[in-house]
């Protein structure tokens, strides 16, 4: 990473927490301690930050410093009922504070639910709206469309984007699941790995762009044709695997000869398929390297697992700021579409090819 982009990162850590802390950042970023302070002392010589004992604070005078301390609006905010979006909220609600009010309600990926809540919401009283709409990333019914248009107030969208291409006509924040994904299996390719089962048993917009991702690297990368998704159709969709689950992943990867998995979604999973794997005798990583897309448990695999991860925090709080924009200016065009790249975390899971 250069200079100039750790800085930025750094800048952008602090504008989200108002401070950011010296080990926090040798750890998050993966540099010295050294090169960290280096970075700061240029930051406050930009007058960017003030220096504190252990780390560094936002100057009080820093626009973005300014933006969160005056709004004071009320914002709606409609996520559904998943471990995610846990993390996309507290981004949230540090980008508000102090002085902004959310109203947080919990949907079960059901859209007509989600209009119900939203007319409530506004009812109440909302200057804006951050939503993660249960539809497909492919086409949007004509009665989802009207009830966006019909909205009275902005809105945007997180982790999702308008359905069925073509220029957008709502805001969106999203982390970027195709990069994601490619990265992993550009790691994996690097190793050696050419064949490679995919496990992805999701039915939401996310699931659907790492799904994109997958098949543009097998494209782009030359994977061998033999790799295969295993989604809903093989595992089920249900919120928990079925029993034998494991087995089927497995049973794939042998017929196949793949010595590679990456698993979308359902990190607790990981932990069965590890112990499905050393009964069957296939070590993890000399027979099997594994890659998981999420990070909340990977690292307390044995072995630790290496997993994409999403910057949640981010996407909630970059979606806060525009939609605090939009609550000033609601005529500001065009729309925009942001997405926040995941990190790639390397740990014991992955080796050469066999």
């Amino acid at each position: 990473m250069l200079a100039a982009e750790r800085r930025a990162l750094i800048l952008d850590r602090a504008q989200q927490d108002g401070a950011v802390r010296i080990a926090s950042l040798v750890d998050d970023i993966g540099v010295s301690h050294v090169t960290i302070r280096r970075d700061l002392d240029a930051l406050v010589a930009e007058r960017m930050l003030d220096k504190v004992r252990g780390g560094a604070v936002l100057r009080g005078d820093h626009p973005s410093h300014a933006t969160r301390a005056t709004f004071s609006g009320t914002i709606g905010v409609v996520v559904p009922t998943s471990y995610y979006y846990r993390y996309v909220v507290e981004g949230i609600d540090e980008t508000l504070a102090p002085g902004g009010e959310m109203k947080l309600v919990i949907s079960e990926y059901d859209l007509d639910e989600e209009y119900r809540l939203i007319a409530d919401l506004v009812r109440e009283g909302i200057d804006g709206l951050l939503w993660v709409p249960t539809v497909s990333e492919r086409e949007a019914t004509a009665e989802f469309r009207e009830t966006v248009e019909r909205l009275q107030v902005p809105v945007v969208f997180v982790e999702r984007e308008m359905p069925g291409g073509g220029l957008g006509t709502v805001s969106s924040v999203r982390s970027a699941h195709e990069r994601g994904a490619l990265s992993a299996l550009s790691h994996l390719h690097g190793l050696g790995h050419r064949r490679v089962v995919m496990v992805s048993r999701g039915r939401s917009q996310s699931a659907e762009f790492v799904r994109r991702g997958w098949r543009d690297a097998v494209d782009r990368l030359g994977l061998d044709a033999a790799s295969t998704i295993l989604g809903p159709a093989e595992l089920g969709a249900g919120p928990r695997w079925e029993r034998g689950s494991a087995d089927v992943v497995l049973d794939a990867v042998e017929s196949i000869g793949a010595t590679a998995l990456f698993c979308h979604g359902d990190e607790n999973s990981l932990f069965g398929l590890l112990q499905s794997a050393r009964a069957r005798g296939i070590p993890v990583p000399d027979r099997l390297s594994i890659v998981a897309y999420d990070d909340d448990v990977s690292a307390h695999a044995d072995p630790p697992i290496s997993a994409v991860a999403p910057d949640r925090r981010r996407v909630g709080a970059l979606a806060t700021r525009l939609l605090i924009d939009l609550i000033r200016d609601p005529s500001a065009e065009p729309p925009l579409q942001i997405q926040v790249e995941p990190r790639l975390i390397l740990r014991a899971s992955t080796a050469p090819a066999a």
